[in-house]
Parts: C-alpha cells; structure tokens; sequence
C-alpha cells in the first residue's frame, strides 16, 4: 500500500446507505492509517458525516441533481484532485461516468454500474442470504479471506450529546421509530398503538426520526392516549437522535435508517421486519439486537429488497401478523441484560470515589 494516497468514497444513496459506508471509512482507517478519504454523498446527509474524524473532506451533490449534466460538473473537480484511488458503491450511470473517468489509477466498483467496464476492479453485486451489506462493500477492496466484518461508525459531537441531553438524563426510556421509505416495511400503526399502551408504564417513550417521520410520529402522539409519549422526529439531527439511541433500553426500529443508526452506535435494538427480511443483508448488528418477523410461514414473504408503497396482494399479513407479546419480548431481554450490568456500573463508580 502506498502511504498517503487519497482516496474518493462515492455514495449518493440513502441516508441508510451512508451510515453504512462508515464501515468502508472504518476499514480503511485500519488497514491504511495514513490515506486521505474523501467522500462524495447527498448534499442533505452532510451533517451525517461533518465531524468525522477520518474523513479530509466531503463532496456534495443535491439529490435532484444526480444527473448526467451535473456529474461533468463534478468530473472537473474530481480530476483536478488526481485522486488515486475512487470507490464507488452506486449503481447509477452519472456516479459510474465519474468513477471511470475520474483520471484515478484505481477505479472500483459494482458490475451493476451501467459504465463497470470503465474500472479496474468490478464486484459482483448479489443478494444471497446472510451476507450483510456491509461485508458486500468490503468486497470492493478483495479483502483477505475470513476478514473480521467492521461495524458502521459515527461519532455524536459533544453539541449533538447535548441536544438529547433533556431526553438521555430523565432515567431509563424506549425509543420507537415507526417510519420507513415504504408502507410495506412498517408495521401498521394500529400495531404500534398496541405496543404503546402495553410498555410499562415507568419509560418514556421518544418517537424519532426524520421531518419525512414527524406526522407519523405526532400522530401515534396523539392517538396512544400515554402520558410520557414525546414526538421528537425531526427535531434532533441524525447525530443527536444517535446519541439519544444509545442510551435507551431498547429501541423499536424498522428495516431503515433508524436501524442502521443504532448499529452505528452501538444502540439496543428490536428490529421489526415487515415485507423485507434480514437475510438480505439489512439486518442489524448492535451487539444487544433483536430480530422480529411474522411467525406465519407466508409464501410471498419476503416480496422485494426495497418494498412497496402497497402490498401487491392487499393483505399484508407480514405487518398485520406481528403481535403485541412479540414485540415485548426484546424488551424483557433488554432489561435483564441492564439489570446485569447495572450493579457492575455501581461497583466501578464507587471505586471511583474512593
């Protein structure tokens, strides 16, 4: 490896897509301490990566805009940098023209790419079971066999802590984040009120998310008929609503964002799987995690990667078919695990004291 060569991470996808880039980031940190990464994301999600300590500098594109015209505008930047090498995670024609035109001595990527052809190293792109996402970008370096998977990573600034401090220092708490891109990945909002009026009683519960989350969130708001219900989506940046994840017992989240949020911080997570599964490589990967699932054996399950506004055969008995005791049993997983290292927490602040 070459010492102090730069490097240029292409990612234009989704803000989930850029929580997991960091793993890359991660990655490449260890195995090349001194390249200079630079990424290229979504002008929206820059707040995502602002302060991260490995990343020289980010590039930005409006989401409108990932379009041919735009993507010779940035050609010119990205050559005048004389990048050696430029990863590319997209599958679009506008970021494939700037990867294999990009002047770069290695340009990476996924055969998915309409201009593969134009870089030096192209990776199958597959969905096969149990291979995360993550693992499948580590690809684009050919790691060495049985590489140990690095996490997604982020890094709250002592300001976004400070945001979610109202919330982190009120005692214990639940998050639940019930937004997702498409209806067919989130459970069905009668479900979530379910869940709400069986928690106890003792836990606030923060609804989080994005401002595309907020009337979801206001409305479970009103209709859970709780006391301790706080609709925070949109009011906290990704970050601070990071720092709030980490400190709940237990976060409900969805096949989203919001899940791979809680990767990034090492978060508690129930991750509630509506049309889409795990086992194609979304899953989560928080140490304390758990995974539910409709317990019915549905032959259209699981239907698409992504989801659909609708579910295509109307019923959708793989959100309707999650039950309350279900979505309950993480949460007394979750409380004896804190139970457990609640006396060693004791112990160690005493010993602090003396």
């Amino acid at each position: 490896m070459l010492p102090n060569r730069s490097t240029l991470l292409i990612q234009t996808g989704s803000l989930a897509d850029v929580i997991l880039l960091t793993a890359l980031i991660e990655y490449l940190r260890l195995i090349e301490p001194t390249s200079i990464l630079d990424v290229l994301i979504q002008q929206e999600h820059t707040n995502v990566l602002q302060n991260h300590p490995f990343i020289n500098q980010i590039l930005t594109v409006e989401k409108s805009q990932i379009k041919l015209p735009v993507a010779h505008q940035l050609l010119r930047q990205i050559r005048a940098v004389n990048y050696h090498r430029v990863i590319n995670l997209q599958h679009s024609t506008a970021t494939g023209l700037l990867t294999a035109f990009s002047g770069a001595e290695e340009r990476i990527g996924f055969t998915k790419n309409p201009l593969s052809t134009g870089f030096t190293r192209a990776v199958p792109y597959f969905i096969a079971t149990d291979t995360h996402e993550v693992a499948r970008n580590l690809q684009l370096l050919a790691p060495p066999a049985y590489t140990p998977l690095t996490l997604p990573r982020l890094y709250p600034t002592l300001a976004d802590v400070e945001a979610a401090m109202p919330y982190t220092l009120s005692g214990n708490y639940l998050c639940l984040a019930p937004g997702a891109d498409q209806r067919t990945r989130q459970l069905p909002t009668e479900q979530w009120l379910k869940l709400l009026a069986a928690l106890p009683s003792c836990y606030p519960v923060y609804l989080v998310g994005t401002t595309d989350d907020a009337a979801l969130c206001a409305e479970l708001a009103a209709r859970s008929h709780r006391s301790g219900v706080v609709n925070l989506a949109g009011r906290l940046s990704v970050l601070a609503t990071a720092a709030l994840l980490r400190g709940a017992v237990l976060n409900y989240v969805l096949d989203s964002a919001m899940l791979h949020l809680c990767s990034a911080v090492a978060a508690p997570t129930c991750a509630v799987y509506c049309s889409t599964a795990p086992t194609f490589g979304f899953g989560p990967l928080s140490p304390q995690a758990w995974v539910v699932e409709s317990a019915a054996d549905l032959e259209c399950r699981s239907c698409d990667v992504t989801g659909y506004a609708q579910c295509p055969l109307t019923h959708f008995l793989c959100g309707r078919g999650i039950g309350t005791a279900q979505l309950l049993a993480p949460l007394a997983e979750a409380e004896r695990l804190k139970r457990m290292v609640a006396p060693q927490e004791v112990v160690y602040r005493e010993l602090m004291r003396a």
